[in-house]
């Protein structure tokens, strides 16, 4: 009997998770008709590989008129179950996004946050400080190096991409993300009344032996190759040890 009733409890918790995602597809799906209002909305979607600035990218969000920031982080379906009533949503990317980020609505906007990947790499967070020593390993990097099959899925896609390191030095500068939406700054993000923006988590693999070691034993040829890729396009520049070249 104890199994019995094990069973039937688990399957009873499957049904009920079944039922949830059936409820949940089928809010989306009505949701997101080109005469609903989740359709009509402004919908930014904030992306980019974790410690690249999508975080500050969101507090900058906040700063704008008439607009909505959800405070986790979440998959774009989110937009279509937001109850609310601001004309411009923001949601900022989960985990998982490089594994669907080339299945991204166009109806939704995108901002694609960068950074140097040696800083990326060399980021810690509060959550995995336990874990590990840094939060963004060189072959999570890759994985959520997601442009190349958002571009392959949407070669016309018009992306706004928004640099850690421009951030990080004008912060009310980057509120230029108002003129590609449409959006209004409410205050200046430097008169937000949050912690001060600072530079000091810039380039410290420079400064730092101990960074460079722990980097030189990560970049593998496999992680090399994207990477230097990636810093062509965005701009910056890989020491000659990663071997680089011009």
């Amino acid at each position: 009997m104890p199994k019995l009733g094990a069973a039937v409890g688990f399957l009873m918790v499957r049904s009920s998770r079944e039922l949830d995602r059936l409820v949940t597809a089928v809010k989306i799906r009505w949701r997101s008709r080109p005469n609903a209002w989740a359709a009509r909305a402004n919908k930014i979607f904030i992306a980019g590989c974790a410690r690249s600035g999508t975080t500050l990218t969101q507090r900058i969000m906040k700063s704008f008129e008439d607009t909505f920031v959800w405070p986790p982080e979440a998959r774009h379906t989110k937009f279509y179950l937001l109850d609310r009533r601001e004309n411009n949503l923001v949601v900022k990317r989960d985990s998982r996004a490089f594994a669907h980020l080339a299945k991204l609505p166009a109806d939704i906007g995108l901002v694609y946050c960068v950074r140097h990947p040696l800083d990326v790499l060399t980021s810690v967070h509060p959550q995995t400080m336990g874990e590990r020593r840094f939060h963004t390993t060189a072959d999570r990097w890759v994985l959520e190096y997601a442009l190349l099959s958002l571009r392959k899925a949407q070669p016309a896609r018009d992306i706004l991409y928004v640099r850690y390191e421009d951030t990080i030095a004008g912060p009310d500068a980057v509120q230029r993300i108002a003129d590609r939406f449409g959006l209004r700054p409410r205050v200046p993000v430097t008169g937000d009344g949050q912690r001060p923006i600072h530079a000091r988590s810039l380039r410290k693999w420079e400064r730092n032996e101990d960074y460079r070691a722990y980097l030189q034993g990560q970049l593998s040829p496999a992680v090399l190759g994207p990477m230097h890729a990636f810093c062509r396009e965005f701009g910056y520049d890989m020491p000659a040890w990663t071997g680089a070249t011009g």
